[in-house]
């Protein structure tokens, strides 16, 4: 069984096993930059396959895509080809990456939570204002443990899903612990990948980080940001609103 990490493993199929509403999630950060006038250039952290970062290039927004993971950042250059969207990509770590000019706009949909390491949250969030310009935002999301905490059992949670397509079967076998306390998520399991004859086995070992709006509150309020919302409920045009505090602050 071959140990890598969550994102390498899961890149080849990530839009699958993690559908979103692109549109709609572009329709509410596009609303969201609109009440505060800010410019057309987003920084788009943890961009993953690029799918919003290509959505929101198409709507005439300069985009740059940042991720840690090169699988990530491979497809998103094959899916931004695809389309004839001129969007740069890089690989970078939220925690210490450096823009040649600074930005107006910085956008993390989903990466934050992956930081599970609260000192390393911290650096992370003094480093994206360092790259920000007077008065840019930074928008985010992270998970709301209030409303995630009811849907587990003793604290655990399982999932398996099957997916196929003309050459390839996918099983995603996982099992989630979500710790009351820290509130961090552990996910392990394994993913099987079948190709004809051929079977590959993957180890998952995965953690998130949950937020209560106190919690989120007191880390940016630490970095020196200027809030201006917590949305409570996920993205606002977004039809499969997950339990979500969107987080909208300003330098």
């Amino acid at each position: 069984m071959k140990n890598v990490s969550y994102y390498e493993t899961i890149a080849s199929f990530y839009d699958i096993i993690v559908p979103r509403n692109v549109r709609g999630i572009c329709d509410s950060l596009e609303a969201t930059i609109g009440r505060y006038g800010k410019s057309k250039r987003i920084l788009d952290l943890g961009c993953g396959t690029g799918r919003f970062t290509i959505e929101l290039a198409k709507r005439g927004f300069s985009m740059l895509g940042l991720d840690l993971t090169d699988e990530m950042i491979g497809i998103a250059q094959k899916n931004a080809k695809k389309v004839d969207v001129n969007v740069k990509f890089i690989k970078e770590d939220i925690r210490n990456f450096r823009l040649k000019k600074k930005i107006g706009v910085i956008w993390a949909r989903g990466s934050i939570g992956d930081i599970v390491n609260l000192n390393d949250v911290k650096r992370a969030f003094k480093n994206i204002r360092n790259n920000l310009l007077k008065k840019g935002i930074f928008i985010f999301d992270v998970r709301d443990f209030s409303s995630y905490i009811g849907r587990y059992k003793d604290e655990l949670r399982s999932e398996s899903r099957v997916f196929k397509n003309r050459h390839t079967i996918t099983n995603f076998n996982l099992s989630a612990k979500l710790n009351k306390r820290t509130k961090i998520e552990r996910m392990t399991g394994e993913i099987i990948i079948q190709r004809g004859r051929c079977i590959r086995r993957y180890e998952v070992n995965h953690a998130l980080r949950y937020y209560t709006q106190k919690g989120i509150t007191a880390l940016l309020n630490n970095a020196g940001f200027n809030i201006l919302e917590i949305q409570q409920g996920g993205y606002e045009f977004d039809k499969d609103r997950k339990p979500q505090y969107v987080v909208v602050v300003e330098k």
